[in-house]
């Protein structure tokens, strides 16, 4: 999608020629001239940035391609287009929107709105419409489409392919043909190559794929996307319980997934909250977002603090302990984040399975004393050859093992144990690891220093 500068020199460039062509009474005529070459997303890409109004006469002017057009816009900004049309304009939209498309913008209309125009759509768009609602979000169901082809296991490849030219405008795809009896339950596929190949008398049962990779309506989006993801499919079909074939998923909303996946994966690392549009949220909508997760780090680094006050008399002792608290808590807190984002990253791509916990914790074991033991060198030395203490460089050496070592393992095996539980392991972000490691390095840096300067 266009950023804001690019949206604002396109307009600056075609938005007055545009809005001439609207102002014409043959302006429908012109738009379709204007606009006769141009790929449904480059026609986004001129109008986004427009007025609202002035998008929905150009959608409206460019028949079924504008319906194309409207779906690249982002959900809120197709609510304010959908708006301005007419009732019978909003029906007809809906009626040849893509299904799945269809049912999630629907999802965020009023629901008054939808009372008035649902009961002029079609009924069997109706239906389809309903059928699709009732499947919670974030599943297989919500995310298929309805417009697949299907074909009898008793058809010739020639009776499959004359079929398959009267029903492929209504398709959203035809590469896949999915074999099903006629009570719909799936039997196997077949691909459009291979039918084109096939002798024209050869029967599709003989021809077909059986072992087929299917997904149930309610297995989550992420399982979906992984699934196309490794078996790079075009397409999966989507089964209810009794097997019977209800949908497909394509690859194209398959990567609406992936996107949204790791765009909440990249806010929740950072504990900021999901923004979807910086420029377009109101600064009171950024800060609610913000500062629950900073409400509970400032009491976490409360508690940072009564261990610092605890440990008051060995700082008054000896002041040159209080010299390398921020770089053990530092490195301590940039250690477990490095952790937490490799294993949050190998758990969405299912590089790491939750069976994988101990394999974790001692692998980054291993790497917590490695990287602990060189920067705890280069502590050891700046204390010893700078301070001129020998006792203080090796407490240092050893806090920095411990707590970089703490930071790994902790960093690694918390967001497994998310999973497990059923939560969202990016909530382990960077921050909160961070704070909980500023407390480990502290106790244990007092700890030590207690046994090797005997403060």
């Amino acid at each position: 999608m266009a950023n804001k500068k690019e949206v604002q020199e396109r307009v600056a460039i075609a938005g007055p020629e545009i809005r001439q062509v609207l102002s014409l009474p043959d302006y429908r005529d012109r738009l379709l001239e204007l606009f006769d070459d141009l790929h449904p997303y480059d026609i986004f890409t001129l109008i986004d940035g427009l007025p609202y109004e002035d998008i929905a006469k150009i959608i409206s002017a460019l028949g079924k391609r504008g319906i194309e057009v409207f779906e690249y816009f982002p959900d809120e900004e197709k609510k304010e287009i959908f708006y301005c049309f007419s009732k019978r304009k909003m029906v007809d939209l809906l009626e040849d929107m893509a299904p799945d498309d269809r049912a999630d913008f629907l999802k965020k209309l009023p629901e008054s709105l939808l009372d008035d125009i649902l009961p002029l759509v079609a009924q069997a768009e109706r239906n389809d419409i309903r059928r699709l609602l009732q499947y919670k979000e974030r599943t297989a169901g919500a995310l298929m489409t309805t417009e697949y082809a299907n074909i009898l296991p008793d058809m010739t490849v020639e009776e499959a392919l004359n079929y398959l030219r009267k029903i492929a405008p209504d398709r959203e795809t035809i590469y896949y043909v999915y074999v099903t009896d006629k009570n719909r339950k799936l039997l196997g596929l077949v691909t459009l190559r291979e039918l084109i190949v096939a002798r024209k008398t050869a029967r599709i049962e003989d021809i077909m794929h059986r072992d087929l990779i299917k997904v149930n309506v309610n297995e989550p989006a992420e399982e979906v996307a992984k699934k196309v993801s490794n078996y790079d499919f075009i397409a999966i079909p989507v089964v209810d319980n009794e097997d019977r074939l209800v949908g497909i998923v394509t690859v194209d909303d398959v990567i609406d997934v992936i996107e949204e996946e790791d765009t909440e994966d990249m806010f929740a690392l950072g504990a900021s909250g999901v923004v979807h549009d910086y420029t377009q949220e109101t600064t009171w909508g950024i800060a609610k977002k913000r500062i629950t997760w900073l409400l509970v780090l400032v009491f976490v680094q409360f508690i940072s603090g009564a261990v610092l006050q605890m440990n008051s008399a060995q700082l008054q002792a000896m002041i040159a302990l209080a010299f390398f608290l921020p770089v053990l808590s530092g490195m301590g807190g940039n250690a477990g984040s490095q952790s937490a984002t490799t294993i949050v990253r190998g758990l969405a791509t299912g590089e790491v399975l939750i069976e994988d916990f101990w394999k974790i914790f001692f692998k980054e074991l291993k790497i917590g004393l490695l990287v602990g033991g060189v920067l705890g060198t280069i502590g050891f030395v700046r204390a010893w050859f700078i301070q001129h203490d020998f006792r203080l460089g090796v407490t240092v050496f050893l806090s920095m093992i411990a707590t970089v070592t703490a930071a790994t393992t902790a960093g690694a095996v918390l967001p497994v144990i998310f999973k497990r539980i059923g939560l969202d392991p990016a909530l382990m972000s960077g921050p909160f690891i961070a704070s909980i490691v500023d407390i480990v390095s502290i106790l244990i840096y007092f700890q030590i220093a207690r046994l090797v300067i005997g403060l």
